[in-house]
């Protein structure tokens, strides 16, 4: 794994120096939590390359006419192949379906009404339950579902949740799991309310231990992050670890999805490392600061978002669909029919199911609609966490649609 960390850590140095084409060694030492000497003496390797010229406290891109890929005659590109593999325009691996989710677990208290209740007002629910849930949990379980290989990482407490947390995860078909946990803060826990007439949920989070996951412990999750296909993550987590996780991810040239709820404002800050993010209207609304209701709203929420650096824009619409912009053209995707039986965990079993299907190699168009096909069947089901399986999915696809079954 240190071989291999090694190799990461001076892809990201490399990345950093193209982007901005001089680097500090204090700062990249900060980033990647290491010593100063350990940057330095990367920086010595890296040099061999051509790309780069060590300088005093870092480092510069060379121009094209000072890059030599020599170093006293010897081919050093064709020797160290540790650098080798390091060019700016990889070949791009093959899709081995590998689905990493660095997330949140939540347990769920689940109250369905009749209707929201107005402020001030008590109501009776017509019934509740404890499910686990969690924006990452869910994400995780419906990845499985779509047949990704799923990694998970999350953190609890050391309390009666964590362990029905333990339980749950290492029965949903996970193909490994990292589960840290903390010794006085509490799992994450949330409330959630689906109103009957409204068709639709209301939840209030309790983050807990979701939000001290360190930058420690998500560099020990570096070697499987980079061997991943498809990076996904969420903003119910501690933010500058979340941040740490989806640069190093972008930094391998993996496909990084945002789905960014809830939305914070310093969460501007990542749309830069995102190849796809995935708001909802309201998420969208405070991306760019305006109401994003009417056709010609999101159309041109999609073009502001885009141009803050996501390849692709997909904007949820609920039981309408939802909407993707490329940087080229427009394209709506409509819902699939549903009766709506629990809302909660409808755009969890939608990014899971994306990203699965973006995994295993399939083109966005058609991964779109196989995850609006899952979603439209996870509403069907009480209980956010409760995904289907991805053979229930190709059935609903074939009677529903004119695609083949995959």
């Amino acid at each position: 794994m240190a071989h291999r960390y090694k190799q990461l850590r001076q892809h990201f140095i490399l990345s950093e120096i193209k982007k901005n084409k001089s680097v500090k060694v204090t700062t990249l030492a900060k980033k990647l939590c290491v010593a100063e000497r350990t940057i330095r003496r990367d920086i010595q390797d890296l040099k061999h390359t051509g790309l780069i010229r060590p300088q005093y406290g870092g480092a510069v891109l060379c121009s094209i006419k000072d890059a030599f890929p020599y170093e006293e005659n010897k081919l050093y590109l064709h020797t160290n192949m540790d650098i080798n593999m390091f060019s700016f325009k990889q070949a791009s691996p093959p899709q081995n379906g590998r689905v990493f989710i660095l997330g949140s677990f939540n347990t769920d208290l689940v109250y369905r009404l009749q209707h929201f209740p107005d402020s001030g007002e008590t109501i009776r629910a017509l019934n509740s339950c404890c499910l686990p849930g969690g924006k990452g949990s869910n994400q995780a379980v419906a990845a499985c579902r779509a047949g990704a290989h799923t990694h998970f990482a999350a953190k609890v407490g050391e309390d009666e949740f964590a362990a029905k947390a333990q339980q749950f995860l290492n029965n949903v078909g996970l193909e490994s799991l990292t589960l840290f946990s903390h010794p006085s803060i509490p799992t994450g826990s949330a409330v959630v309310m689906i109103s009957e007439d409204a068709g639709d949920n209301a939840i209030v989070i309790n983050p807990g231990a979701n939000q001290t996951i360190s930058a420690d412990e998500v560099m020990t999750c570096y070697d499987t992050i980079g061997e991943s296909d498809v990076f996904l993550t969420q903003l119910e987590n501690n933010p500058d670890a979340t941040a740490m996780a989806l640069k190093f991810a972008h930094t391998c040239g993996i496909t990084t999805i945002l789905n960014p709820a809830p939305w914070r404002e310093s969460a501007r800050d990542l749309l830069s490392w995102v190849t796809i993010v995935t708001p909802n209207l309201t998420e969208a609304e405070s991306i760019v600061g305006s109401p994003v209701r009417t056709e010609d709203e999101i159309r041109r929420a999609a073009e502001a978002i885009h141009h803050t650096g996501p390849q692709l824009v997909i904007i949820t619409l609920g039981n309408k669909g939802c909407w993707l912009f490329d940087g080229l053209q427009h394209r709506s995707f409509p819902a699939f029919p549903a009766v709506n039986i629990d809302t909660a965990g409808a755009g969890d079993a939608f990014n899971g199911a994306l990203a699965a299907q973006l995994a295993s190699g399939v083109n966005i168009t058609s991964a779109l609609i196989y995850a609006g096909a899952f979603a439209s069947l996870a509403v069907e089901r009480q209980g956010a966490s409760n995904m289907p399986e991805h053979n229930v999915v190709i059935k609903r696809l074939n009677s529903l649609t004119n695609s083949p079954s995959t």
